[in-house]
């Protein structure tokens, strides 16, 4: 049936897809509530990385990585950012700016 989902469904965390995530991201960042947005956040790239897996010529959705690497920044947390961008850099990337700058933030920490 259209419109209904279940967990295991590419591209769905707990009923709903990826995309629909986005504000209680943004809330739970300007909140400073890291430690969820950081479970949050791995949930959801979890689910644009089985999307993209089932969906021939797709790539991840790269805005998750981003704001998992800047969480980990703000946590002071070198390894895990650089750990975030390493897991983006080995999937496959749709078109747009964002991918090249986050690979060219990766190369950078790890100079």
């Amino acid at each position: 049936m259209l419109g209904l989902s279940t967990k295991n469904e590419p591209g769905f965390y707990k009923g709903k897809h990826f995309t629909e995530y986005v504000d209680k991201v943004k809330s739970l960042m300007r909140e400073n509530r890291l430690d969820d947005a950081e479970k949050l956040l791995l949930e959801l790239v979890k689910a644009t990385e089985r999307e993209a897996r089932s969906e021939d010529g797709f790539g991840v959705a790269p805005w998750y990585y981003e704001r998992l690497a800047v969480l980990y920044r703000k946590k002071k947390d070198l390894e895990s950012e650089i750990a975030v961008l390493e897991r983006f850099s080995r999937q496959e990337h749709g078109p747009g700016s964002m991918p090249p700058k986050l690979l060219a933030r990766l190369e950078k920490l790890k100079k």
